[in-house]
């Protein structure tokens, strides 16, 4: 019987910014900078460009390995982290995650070679063609991905079934593509509903980026209250960026003893850069959501549930009519009454 085992050791970094960090891999990535780079910026490309500019940017692949290796090449647009930050993805499909237009897709004006093969001890460039779009926005952010995929490692195991298992591993860089064009953006965060996740016990509130610009030191603090306004618990927002015409469902972490079925309220009041925000958002938790976080997580903290008023009624109806009955059953009649 075989058994194929995926494992995989990903580095995306939340900053657009590229980092070289230890790993089992042999290959070794490193951005060859144009001369259009900023020069402050080190790690990850950050070029000046004008719109309907065409350049190449060039990323050196090394292989320190005593054996060839395959790096697949993809291009990727840049998401906002529903736990903040920024992340590089050739597509996401998520409500938690998505992009506000299709014009900030970087995936639309890469071109890239979808594999190359690099000898042992051997080094070799990757040429990257970058079109830059007709846009009135600011920036544009971006990536590559170069992802190794190891030889598969065989694991035996004797047993009852003679199980052979087989491990894949596969390394990931991403290097970041920033496109500075010569246009300004005026920053534009909104807050906007909120909600809950049952699946996780988590709250949410909407963020939306709306500017074509990298929005920067998103932080704040938040607090749960229930319909009557007690709270039930608050946290902080540590400070985030978010990718350019982007949208998440910022979550929190439901951290009460109790969780209940009701009408609650998310308040959060903070700053995205140097501009304040704050909202006060109603949200609803049904039984429903109540009982599937219960099935799904056997959570540890007790987990009540609020009785339907049907059930009330139907049982002060039954409590009457049991009385009603015990109470004929008592009544004495003529014939068991006793006169002195």
């Amino acid at each position: 019987m075989f058994i194929r085992v995926f494992a995989m050791i990903v580095l995306i970094f939340s900053l657009p910014i590229y980092a070289a960090a230890e790993s089992p891999s042999s290959m070794q990535v490193e951005p060859i900078f144009p001369e259009n780079q900023v020069p402050a910026t080190k790690g990850y490309f950050d070029v000046d460009v004008k719109p309907g500019e065409q350049l190449t940017l060039y990323v050196r692949l090394k292989n320190s390995d005593k054996n060839p290796i395959t790096v697949r090449v993809q291009g990727a647009n840049a998401y906002t982290s529903p736990t903040g930050g920024i992340l590089y993805e050739p597509e996401v499909d998520s409500d938690d995650a998505m992009l506000l237009e299709d014009a900030v897709r970087m995936t639309d004006y890469l071109e890239v070679e979808e594999s190359v093969e690099i000898p042992a001890g051997e080094s070799f460039e990757v040429p990257i063609q970058v079109t830059v779009p007709e846009s009135d926005g600011e920036t544009l952010l971006g990536g590559i991905l170069f992802t190794q995929e190891d030889e598969d490692e065989d694991v035996e195991e004797t047993g009852k079934d003679e199980a052979k298992f087989v491990v894949k591993t596969e390394t990931r860089y991403a290097i970041a593509i920033k496109l500075n064009l010569e246009n300004k953006s005026e920053p534009n965060f909104s807050l906007g509903k909120a909600g809950f996740i049952s699946d996780t016990a988590k709250v949410f509130i909407e963020m939306k980026n709306d500017a074509q610009l990298i929005q920067g030191e998103i932080e704040g603090s938040y607090s749960v209250l229930d319909n009557e306004g007690t709270e039930l618990f608050k946290g902080v927002m540590n400070p985030f960026k978010m990718a350019p015409k982007s949208k998440i469902r910022f979550p929190f972490a439901w951290d009460h003893e109790t969780l209940e079925d009701g009408t609650y309220t998310l308040a959060i009041k903070g700053y995205a850069g140097k501009n304040e925000f704050s909202t006060e958002e109603n949200f609803t938790i049904s039984n429903k959501e109540v009982q599937e976080y219960a099935e799904k997580t056997n959570p540890v903290a007790e987990l009540k549930q609020g009785i339907p008023t049907w059930v009330w009624i139907v049982g002060a109806i039954v409590f009457g009519i049991i009385m009603f009955l015990m109470g004929r059953r008592k009544k004495p009649t003529a014939k068991d009454t006793h006169v002195p």
